[in-house]
């Protein structure tokens, strides 16, 4: 039995001698009992578009059944996080993204970042704070980072490095988009004051 390849192109750069051999884990696809693998991978792909679609209890009970048959994947820990921010339930999210970071190590900067936002959720600014610092020492031009220390810095009175942080942002920015950027944080800076 041959491996099918969607990619007509790649199929025909494949000769019969290149051909990867079936191994045990793909016998039992031939036999008709579903890989666990593949099953988990279904599960959270079709849990990653019914999130994008905005549906997070669907997505969230398909993120647990590919759980179940691997719960060693970070990115499903993570896709877990998000349905459950979307269902408002920021601790149980905060447990998945650190599953995720058990089992991704904590090198990933996009982790970091998502732990922050729960805590910013969750009311924990100092802690948010710590997060995106993490992420910003491990990937200095996270721009998602350098957003989230700015609320961080805000929630926490700390205005002028909030604004310093929103300018990492903007310096890529395109000029009138980073215009509009800094008319919303002197905006933000005269309502701090006023209030």
């Amino acid at each position: 039995m041959e491996t099918c390849v969607r990619d007509d192109s790649l199929s025909r750069s494949l000769d019969h001698r290149q051909r990867l051999p079936l191994g045990p884990r793909s016998t039992s696809l031939a036999a008709g009992r579903p890989d666990r693998s593949f099953e988990s991978l279904r599960h959270g792909e079709m849990g990653k578009l019914l999130l994008e679609q905005g549906r997070y209890q669907e997505a969230l009970t398909q993120f647990e059944q590919a759980l179940a048959l691997d719960p060693h994947q970070a990115e499903t820990w993570s896709s877990r996080a998000d349905a459950l921010s979307g269902l408002g339930r920021y601790e149980a999210a905060l447990q998945s993204i650190e599953q995720a970071q058990a089992l991704a190590g904590v090198a990933n900067a996009h982790l970091w970042v998502q732990k922050a936002v729960l805590l910013i959720l969750l009311n924990q600014p100092q802690l948010a704070l710590t997060c995106c610092n993490q992420a910003l020492w491990r990937s200095p031009s996270h721009l998602q980072a350098w957003l989230f220390r700015g609320v961080a810095l805000h929630r926490l009175g700390q205005l002028r490095a909030a604004y310093r942080s929103y300018q990492r942002v903007l310096q890529p920015a395109i000029p009138a988009v980073a215009n509009s950027m800094r008319r919303l944080c002197q905006d933000l800076a005269l309502d701090q004051q006023a209030s």
